[in-house]
Parts: structure tokens; C-alpha cells; sequence
């Protein structure tokens, strides 16, 4: 178990040295441009790190049964509901690209989805991992978690933040799954699912061109399109397509061993958010094949260490808290490089511990916070000592012995 701890340790902090490299040498650009210096994003970054990494220590010193205390879980509870409404409050909600997923304190904009999503796995492992909870059954086991959970996506898709619903209900409908969830309600609610999934997206023109092109040609059932004399005159910047092709278009400039450090072509406005959401291609373009599938080896060995120890957990509660944590650092980074290489639509969900900003990182960093917490201290707590037989009575020590 500490092994598997050290694991996630080192392959984090590796990951997270790897983003502050690439920051350094493409976020120069939008630097200047954004806020007169060149230096501004790897300079937060580094600080973000370091909150990041005391939230880490803070949360693995915590004990795992902590978070399963009712009141502890209550007050989680309400600290979803808070923060689902506070990115809308005027003054206090912050709005751009056409969402409203920020909190603008003085000084800081935080993104509370982040951390929701953190919450929502604690509370799923709460409540489903109680000792004599009825998982089997509908109201028990199925009901009450998915009304959260639906609570939860409502507030998300309000943003709208589609990305962070579709995440949350993996995560957690995989918690389902481990928990002894009846298989035919689950395929019930993801029929269900599926079905509002296709609305919503019926209803949003821009995320339904970005569909995968197996639902191309339902495309004109569902959508408009607009006439070919507008597409004629339509800028480049503006193709559903564009941020994809620019992003596979630096990931095969880089080639095998990269272009180098400092020399990214594609961070001269080429690519939008290349330092967010498509930073790894920018790995890709800089640093090259080697590098890329070097991060995506350290997914996969944080995602072997977070499993192990979810094995090994001592109770059903903290292994499904171990598993929820590993499954949403795992599913994020398979997202992130699946988008941008072409395998998922766009998500704008951000690489864990390589991307830029201070919400995802600190969660991020927090998320393996709880499985260091479960890894050292397995056999300390919760895990029942082991029965000894008793002593002969030749070998209990004396009364003289004992006093003196």
C-alpha cells in the first residue's frame, strides 16, 4: 500500500513538472499579449502548485473515516448546494465564453465544479458504503443517490457545463455499479440518460456539429445548417473543426523528439487554449511522441496504484472512496487526450495536473490527497487486528515482574 502511495506520488509530482515546463515555454505568448508579461502563467502555476500540494498533505493527513461522519457529510452536502448557486449570484458569478462557471473573489476566480465533483464522489462513498445500506434495493441503493446526482447535473448543465455532468456521472454511476446497484435499473437510468443527453443536445446547434461522425448524417434532422454561400465566407477560426485540426496539425509537427523547447509554432494564436485544454498538444509539439506517451504511461501507473489500493482498502466505504477518486483522475485525462487527438468530441474538460488553473489543479492534487490518506494508513484503521491465540500460562508474565 505505501508503495502504491509513493507511486501516486511521484507520478503526480513528475506531471505536474512536466506542465509547469510546457507553461514556461509556450504560455509566453499569451502572456505578453493577455497581461504584459511573458512570465504570468508559469509564475501561478507554481503557485497554484504550492496550495495544491499543502491541500494534498492537508488531505492525507485527514483519516479516511472523517469524511463518512454524518454531520461532516451534511455539511459537504450543503457545500454542493452553495456553490451551485453562487455562480449565478450577480456580482459574484462570472460569465465568459458564454458560460457561468467562475466565482471572481478579490484576486482569485475559482471554478466550484472542480470540486464538486471531488464532494459528490465523498458523498456517493458516504452513503452507498454505509454499513447495513440496502444497495440492492430501489430507493436505498438507487433512488436517493441518483436524485443527488440529478440535483448536481441540473446545477451543471445550468452553467452550462456538459463536460463536468457527463464526468460526474461516470464516476459516480460507477460507484453504482461497485456497489450492488441491480444491473436492470442501472440500464434503465443510462437509457434514461441517453435519452435527456439527446435532447439537450438537440437543443445546443454548436455541440451538435461537434458530434462524432457516426450521428452525421442525423445532423439535418436535428439541426439547420446553414447555407453554403455563409460557410464560403465564414473565417477559418470559426470551422467546428478548427481547434481539432490545429491540435493534431502541432501533435505530428513535433514528430518523435519534438520541435524544442521555446520553438512551438502553434502557440502564436494558431491553437486556442493551448495552454488549457490542449496543452497536451503542445507536449506533443515541443517535446514529441516520447513525451506524450510518457504522460500517458504515468496516467496508467497512477491508475494501477489507485486500483491497488482501492483493492486493499480495509472497508466498503473507503474503497469506493478510492476508487471514485482514481476513476475521475483516470476518465478526466482520458477525455483531455482523447479531444485532442480526434477520439472524443470537445469536452473542455482540462488535463489533470498539466493544464493551467487553479480550480483543476488544487483538485486535482486534492483527489490524490485522499488515496495517500488510504494508502498509509492501511492497518492503522479500520482494518481489524489480528487474533492471536492466547498465551499459555507459563508464558504470562509474573505479578513480581510487573512490580519490579
Amino acid at each position: 500500500m505505501k508503495l502504491a502511495g509513493a507511486i501516486l506520488f511521484l507520478c503526480m509530482v513528475v506531471l505536474m513538472g512536466v506542465g509547469v515546463v510546457i507553461l514556461t515555454s509556450v504560455g509566453n505568448v499569451q502572456g505578453a499579449r493577455l497581461f504584459a508579461n511573458p512570465n504570468h502563467f508559469w509564475m501561478q502555476q507554481l503557485a497554484f502548485g504550492a496550495i495544491a500540494l499543502a491541500c494534498c498533505v492537508l488531505v492525507a493527513c485527514i483519516p479516511p473515516s472523517f469524511w463518512f461522519d454524518r454531520r461532516v457529510a451534511w455539511a459537504i452536502a450543503a457545500f454542493v448546494l452553495v456553490a451551485l448557486v453562487a455562480v449565478h449570484v450577480p456580482g459574484l458569478g462570472y460569465r465568459a465564453n458564454g458560460s457561468t462557471r467562475w466565482i471572481r473573489l478579490p484576486g482569485l476566480l475559482l471554478q466550484p465544479s472542480e470540486f464538486i465533483k471531488i464532494a459528490a464522489i465523498v458523498l456517493s462513498a458516504w452513503w452507498l458504503g454505509a454499513p447495513g445500506r440496502r444497495n440492492e434495493a430501489l430507493w436505498e441503493g438507487v433512488a436517493v443517490p441518483v436524485l443527488g446526482m440529478g440535483v448536481v447535473v441540473a446545477g451543471f448543465l445550468s452553467q452550462p457545463d456538459l463536460g463536468s455532468s457527463i464526468m460526474l456521472v461516470l464516476v459516480n454511476g460507477a460507484l453504482l455499479f461497485l456497489s450492488g446497484a441491480r444491473l436492470r435499473w442501472l440500464f434503465a437510468l443510462g437509457a434514461a440518460g441517453l435519452v435527456l443527453l439527446a435532447v439537450f443536445l438537440a437543443h445546443d446547434p454548436v455541440r451538435m456539429k461537434r458530434l462524432s461522425p457516426v450521428l452525421g448524417p442525423l445532423r439535418p434532422l436535428l439541426v439547420k445548417e446553414e447555407s453554403a454561400a455563409a460557410d464560403a465566407f465564414r473565417p477559418a477560426v470559426d470551422d467546428e473543426n478548427y481547434q481539432l485540426n490545429m491540435a493534431l496539425s502541432a501533435l505530428g509537427a513535433g514528430g518523435w523528439r519534438g520541435r524544442g523547447l521555446g520553438e512551438s509554432l502553434f502557440k502564436h494564436r494558431y491553437l486556442p487554449e493551448n495552454h488549457t485544454d490542449f496543452i497536451f498538444a503542445m507536449v506533443g509539439e515541443e517535446l514529441g511522441l516520447a513525451a506524450t506517451l510518457s504522460c500517458v504511461a504515468l496516467f496508467l501507473a497512477m491508475a494501477a496504484a489507485g486500483f491497488y489500493v482501492a483493492w486493499r482498502a480495509p472497508d466498503r466505504r473507503t474503497m469506493l472512496l478510492a476508487t471514485g477518486m482514481t476513476l475521475q483522475i483516470c476518465l478526466s485525462a482520458a477525455v483531455n487526450v482523447g479531444v485532442v487527438t480526434g477520439a472524443a468530441p470537445t469536452k473542455g474538460l482540462a488535463l489533470p495536473f498539466l493544464s493551467y488553473g487553479g480550480s483543476s489543479l488544487i483538485a486535482s492534487v486534492s483527489t490524490v490527497g485522499f488515496l495517500l490518506a488510504i494508502a498509509f494508513r492501511r492497518g492503522r484503521e479500520s482494518a481489524p487486528a489480528p487474533e492471536r491465540p492466547p498465551l499459555r500460562p507459563e508464558f504470562l508474565p509474573s505479578t513480581e515482574l510487573w512490580n519490579g
